[in-house]
């Protein structure tokens, strides 16, 4: 609040007070408040506040106040959605590409012979293309990836170049981000 200096709350003391309310203000309420909480002091009066109030438009004032007030706590609210949007999409590129890796070492160890159900690995694969998905759709990119995925559960074969074609699939998507982000840089 505004330090009151000498005996005396002049006009724009008053002022100073009248904008820092909160919403709903009152000229009459805060003339009320200051009158109890100074007691010792000479308050400016209430027919020469309304003067002033009326001659200085502070109804406007008042509203410029609040809008400078709303955009600060608009900006932190979305400074906060946007940190906490990048935590999540970093958390999930993580995740797709811990999936994928466990999946690309399993082929390299030779786990595709023991494969007997496509069931076995499925569940890594969604997971990491449900992961790339996600973080595309919230960085606002596009995604090449098919949220459905067809298999015959006798043919492993095929479960595996469906697993081939969705790697190569999220190859081009970070290709064509990392160029972007290139692009970006040079701009």
């Amino acid at each position: 609040m505004t330090r009151i200096m000498g005996n005396n709350i002049s006009v724009s003391d008053f002022k100073e007070y009248y904008l820092q309310m909160s919403k709903p203000r009152s000229i009459r309420r805060l003339h009320r408040t200051l009158k109890e909480k100074f007691k010792t002091k000479k308050i400016v009066s209430l027919a020469t506040v309304f003067r002033h109030s009326n001659r200085e438009d502070w109804l406007q004032q008042a509203e410029q106040v609040d809008l400078k007030l709303s955009d600060k706590l608009l900006e932190k609210t979305v400074d906060k959605k946007v940190n906490d949007i990048e935590t999540v999409t970093k958390q999930l590129e993580d995740t797709s590409s811990q999936a994928l890796q466990s999946v690309l070492d399993a082929f390299k160890k030779g786990i595709a012979t023991e494969i007997k159900k496509p069931e076995q690995i499925l569940s890594l694969v969604k997971a990491s293309v449900e992961s790339i998905k996600m973080k595309n759709v919230l960085e606002g990119n596009p995604s090449t990836l098919s949220g459905h995925i067809q298999y015959d559960s006798e043919d492993v074969a095929k479960l595996k170049e469906h697993i081939r074609e969705l790697y190569a699939s999220i190859n081009l998507d970070l290709v064509q981000k990392t160029h972007e982000e290139k692009d970006r840089k040079l701009n």
